[in-house]
């Protein structure tokens, strides 16, 4: 599964919870809101009670309301406000005029749904048309004579101003909340971008550290990158002087025992040593590849420690100098082919040993022909080394990057010049392979990391 980057993360993450976030707010305010108009409903349908109850009158052992009411909308037909009463029995025994086109409400009057005289109860009541409200409202109305009477008053209202409210205010609302999400998650993305600019300036400055351009990470970073920074840093600082004593330790170890092994080499075998003589020359000489192979695999294995650029036509023209000298007799003519600006990005004492190594095999094998060329492809150098020689057969080839391996015991050498080059390239996580050249002979394409110097 690709990995993704984290302003990716946070805004993906941002826009699932924002809209969770702002729809529960919505839900919320919706509720708050109904609760309010309900509230506001019964405060208005109490109104219309109180009204009744002032008009109301009992006459002997019958309530009575006068036919005609001052408030319009219980006297105007399908006002939607509709009033009724009804007696102990469940009787309707007055409504308003409003109401004289309408259905009583069935079982309006049965006073069992009533839990006690004195409260009003507010409920939905389902039309055909659309939810109306109804309330109702027991009371105990004594007489003359003291008898005591129970009386529901009953309030019919329709729903049309509520839902239209309420419509009203889900549209506006929905379209806010809408906006707020969207201005929120682009805020949000401009407050990524803002956040995270420093780890972009640290991964730039990893990047010129690693093309060579500066030997530490620099700039100043919010608290808690720049302790990563500094931590970093002592970690590189470390590491540079614990490489260099490396690299220093092995020098005085070549140092100590090239020294006993010239004199050994050296030697002249006495007379009648026979066999023995020469497979003591021959341990000897076997001893002085082992030592040369491991301190150069030793002395290039690459950590995270600071590099360098080397101009890679200077170093090959220094190389192609000193070759001229050695192979004077086979008058080689050397070709190079390299961006003036071109640069290796890594230590100098590498580049130089694998040009070397490749150039003077070019040189020994081939007839009189050398091309060097390089290119850089995405911050890699790709450097090859072109000869006119016979080649290498492609069953061999892999064969010759191992150490000691000499296809050609005929021309002087240990056989460990390809493996060194190959050990350097793997240490630079870059490869050496060995393909047929144009010119007829070997190719080898070495691919390490560059960059190219600006003026």
């Amino acid at each position: 599964m690709a990995q993704t980057t984290l302003k990716a993360r946070l805004l993906v993450g941002s826009l699932i919870v924002l809209p969770l976030v702002l729809i529960l707010a919505g839900l919320a305010q919706d509720r708050a809101y109904r609760s309010s108009l309900s509230a506001a409903e019964q405060v208005r349908l109490e109104r219309y009670f109180y009204l009744l109850f002032s008009l109301a009158e009992m006459d002997g052992d019958s309530l009575n309301l006068p036919s005609v009411l001052i408030e319009p909308d219980l006297e105007q037909t399908n006002s939607g406000v509709y009033a009724f009463v009804y007696n102990a029995q469940g009787d309707l025994i007055w409504q308003s005029s409003s109401s004289r086109l309408i259905e009583p409400t069935p079982g309006a009057g049965v006073f069992g749904a009533q839990p006690s005289p004195g409260e009003l109860v507010l409920s939905h009541l389902p039309t055909d048309a659309e939810d109306s409200f109804y309330a109702s409202f027991d009371v105990l109305w004594e007489t003359d004579r003291g008898v005591t009477n129970p009386y529901r008053f009953a309030l019919v209202h329709s729903g049309e101003s509520y839902y239209s409210a309420l419509k009203a205010f889900r549209q506006q609302q929905w379209r806010g909340l809408l906006l707020a999400t969207a201005s929120v998650i682009f805020i949000q993305a401009l407050l990524l971008v803002w956040a995270l600019r420093p780890l972009s300036y640290l991964a730039r400055a990893l990047g010129q550290m690693h093309r060579g351009e500066t030997a530490q990470l620099r700039g100043e970073y919010p608290g808690e990158i720049q302790e990563v920074v500094t931590r970093l840093n002592r970690v590189l600082q470390s590491e540079s002087h614990l490489r260099q004593r490396y690299r220093d330790s092995l020098s005085d170890l070549a140092h100590s025992l090239k020294t006993p092994l010239a004199v050994l080499k050296s030697a002249p075998i006495p007379d009648g040593a026979g066999v023995y003589g020469r497979q003591v020359l021959e341990q000897i000489e076997r001893m002085d590849q082992v030592v040369k192979y491991q301190l150069q695999r030793a002395a290039n294995q690459h950590g995270s420690g600071t590099r360098s650029r080397i101009l890679l036509t200077e170093a090959a023209e220094r190389i192609t100098a000193s070759l001229k000298k050695i192979y004077r007799d086979k008058n080689i003519n050397f070709t190079i082919d390299v961006p003036a600006r071109l640069a290796f990005v890594g230590d100098e004492q590498d580049l130089l040993e694998i040009l070397g190594n490749l150039l003077d095999n070019a040189c020994k094998y081939g007839q009189g022909q050398v091309t060097l060329s390089a290119q850089l492809q995405q911050e890699q150098l790709q450097i090859t080394v072109d000869d006119d020689g016979d080649g290498i057969a492609e069953t061999l080839r892999d064969n010759s990057l191992e150490r000691g391996q000499r296809l050609d015991t005929s021309k002087p050498g240990q056989g460990i010049g390809l493996a060194i080059c190959a050990d350097i390239a793997a240490g630079y996580h870059g490869q050496l392979k060995i393909s047929r050249s144009p010119l007829g002979g070997a190719r080898f394409t070495v691919k390490l990391p560059g960059s190219e110097v600006k003026d």
